[in-house]
């Protein structure tokens, strides 16, 4: 973890957006410690700096496309630029992490991602937000600038408060279950209010989260 990290830091040096990890490698990074395989590498940027990062990631060479839904993207080439509110995957060539296929509509063409687990900075995608008046908006909750990103050994990251409200929309999941079960213990009392009540507003009808051992012993 630690030497592609320290690489991803290296590359995003002369990148002008404002960057973070997120997913399971910003909970690591809070933590300190190795807690499972990773897929991929996820970043967290805000929307306004989308057009520098397709500029910069272009530049260093990297193959970058724009994710369409339903297994389909579309790459960005000089001049073809993403639409906001959709996430971007930058891969290097020869990374074995995904495979593309042909798409009947134009200009597309259909993936599959491996989940073999990420092993040097070939591939990462950037998950962009919004924000407002310092906040980052998250759903039906805001999180200020300054508590919703940390910096661990030099790199930026979401805090693990954040990172357990995005992957609560999908619980089911192995790894954000494993998520939840390593970093909720850790959280002080002010994140983990957070995150309860963020929970609340957004699962009015319940959540398992708000119901497991852990929340329970809190």
């Amino acid at each position: 973890m630690r030497e592609m990290l320290r690489d991803l830091r290296g590359l995003l040096a002369g990148c002008g957006a404002d960057w973070a990890v997120c997913g399971g490698f910003a909970i690591e990074l809070f933590l300190g410690r190795e807690t499972r395989p990773h897929g991929d590498l996820d970043l967290a940027v805000p929307e306004e700096d989308r057009r520098e990062v397709e500029r910069f990631m272009r530049e260093q060479g990297w193959l970058v496309y724009e994710f369409r839904g339903q297994g389909k993207l579309r790459r960005l080439t000089d001049g073809a630029l993403s639409e906001p509110g959709r996430n971007l995957m930058c891969l290097r060539e020869g990374c074995d992490l995904v495979t593309f296929w042909p798409c009947d509509e134009p200009g597309l063409v259909l993936h599959e991602w491996h989940a073999s687990g990420i092993r040097t900075l070939n591939y990462m995608e950037f998950l962009f937000h919004r924000r407002e008046g310092g906040a980052m908006l998250l759903g039906d909750a805001r999180r200020e600038v300054d508590r919703a990103i940390l910096r661990r050994d030099g790199v930026p990251c979401l805090a693990p408060e954040v990172v357990l409200l995005l992957k609560a929309a999908q619980p089911e999941r192995e790894a954000n279950q494993q998520d939840f079960a390593a970093a909720f213990p850790a959280l002080t009392e002010e994140r983990r209010g957070w995150l309860l009540d963020s929970l609340r507003r957004q699962y009015p009808g319940g959540h398992p989260w708000l119901t497991g051992e852990a929340v329970s012993r809190a």
